[in-house]
């Protein structure tokens, strides 16, 4: 079979044998692919330092009849985040490990942006945009102005309402109530226009952490450190 290039990010690195990775990784146009590379942990391996996350990655790789493919070369270009936001990049990755599974033609273009987010502003609230970026993209969050059941469009100045990882209108029910001042904030919040210090930083983590468990990723919420909030 004709070998494949391709730009891409890495989002796990697996042991295999004494030598050698499975890497699973999001590629601009193949989408999540897993390939083995071979004697990849040898000292001398050149894929020992290129195969880094949180760097934009230039691929080729010969894809299996059947299965995984076999990476022929790895060239580490520029990082995506400065090195002291490591820790939340790798977050990031971590999730969107569950969020594009192997052979979704997706992924590739959400991570990388999701990354530049974080790279932007203030650590908290760069870190809350980037994951909800990404929530975003995958469909798991709907619009701040729109109830996510009846879709109806809400009113600016209505109070909606925070249910079970849902933004609810007062027809679909009650439940923990957000103001419309803070839908306003978190509006702008995710688009980088306002502080740390103008964002409800707690409601929206405690957002985060519902949708991540409604979608049965209490663990995932669990390592991020963001405990559920009420319903």
């Amino acid at each position: 079979m004709a070998e494949c290039r391709d730009q891409g990010l890495l989002l796990r690195r697996i042991p295999y044998g004494e030598t050698s990775l499975i890497c699973h990784l999001l590629t601009a146009n193949q989408g999540r692919i897993a390939l083995m590379a071979r004697g990849a942990r040898r000292k001398n391996s050149p894929f020992l330092a290129a195969l880094a996350p949180i760097h934009e990655l230039h691929l080729q790789w010969k894809p299996g009849r059947r299965g995984m493919g076999t990476l022929i070369e790895c060239e580490r270009r520029a990082s995506l985040l400065p090195e002291a936001r490591f820790y939340e990049g790798m977050e990031l990755c971590a999730l969107a490990c569950d969020l594009f599974r192997e052979g979704d033609p997706h992924g590739y273009g959400e991570l990388r942006h999701a990354l530049l987010v974080l790279a932007q502003g203030g650590i908290q609230q760069a870190r809350l945009a980037a994951v909800w970026h990404l929530l975003s993209a995958s469909g798991w969050v709907g619009h701040l102005a729109s109830c996510w059941m009846c879709g109806r469009d809400v009113n600016k100045h209505e109070t909606m309402y925070w249910q079970w990882g849902r933004l609810i209108c007062h027809d679909c029910g009650r439940g923990r109530p957000v103001a419309p001042i803070q839908r306003r904030l978190l509006a702008l919040a995710c688009e980088q226009a306002v502080e740390d210090a103008d964002v409800p930083l707690d409601l929206w983590k405690g957002m985060i952490g519902d949708i991540l468990a409604a979608h049965g990723l209490r663990r995932r919420a669990s390592l991020f450190g963001w405990g559920t909030e009420g319903s």
